[in-house]
């Protein structure tokens, strides 16, 4: 069996305004640079509770592709990286998503390492952090995409987005707190950091 490397872990910080949860590709290579597994979901536990939270994801994997909603698993078929990226992102596009954060118990986070080999895979990749939108996650895995149809070997790259800097407080904030914290910024009494 061929050795993986892990040469994207992207995220992408959903919004309140846009649904909440993370977007995250994840593309594995061999040691020749053949693609093993490429996958892109969209995870919210507000929005499901089954399958670890994953509302939509895409997977290619031993040169097939499923597809996953909401509890639910189905073959598609494949043509390339670009057209998967490209689906995934009209499908997300399509999904109807809350406008308001929900007022249960507990936070909506980035879902944790599967396990505890994470890190191991991510090991000397580049790392950014960076404010951006889902046009520019998106954009990045056009981009990635594009290269592994053509051949290319990309440089191993973790990229952590967000729409702003208060997104990643309000994913690390129960949702309780949330409403709280977005009155006392509007109103001037703190700052998002405190």
């Amino acid at each position: 069996m061929a050795n993986r490397i892990k040469i994207a872990d992207d995220i992408f910080m959903v919004p309140w305004n846009q649904g909440n949860g993370v977007i995250r590709r994840e593309v594995w290579t061999g040691d020749s640079g053949t693609v093993l597994r490429y996958h892109l979901a969209y995870v919210n536990q507000d929005m499901c509770p089954q399958d670890n939270g994953r509302v939509l994801g895409l997977e290619y994997s031993d040169g097939g592709l499923r597809e996953y909603r909401m509890g639910t698993e189905e073959a598609r078929g494949f043509t390339s990286f670009e057209e998967l990226e490209q689906r995934f992102d009209l499908e997300w596009n399509d999904l109807p998503r809350p406008s308001d954060p929900p007022t249960g118990q507990g936070a909506s986070q980035m879902p944790p390492a599967e396990d505890q080999g994470e890190y191991a895979e991510t090991r000397g990749m580049k790392l950014s952090i960076t404010k951006g939108s889902v046009a520019d996650f998106f954009r990045r895995g056009g981009e990635l995409a594009a290269m592994l149809d053509r051949g290319e070997r990309p440089e191993r790259h973790k990229v952590i987005m967000m729409a702003s800097r208060m997104d990643l407080c309000y994913t690390q904030k129960p949702k309780g707190e949330w409403a709280s914290l977005r009155n006392r910024l509007a109103s001037g009494e703190t700052t998002a950091f405190e």
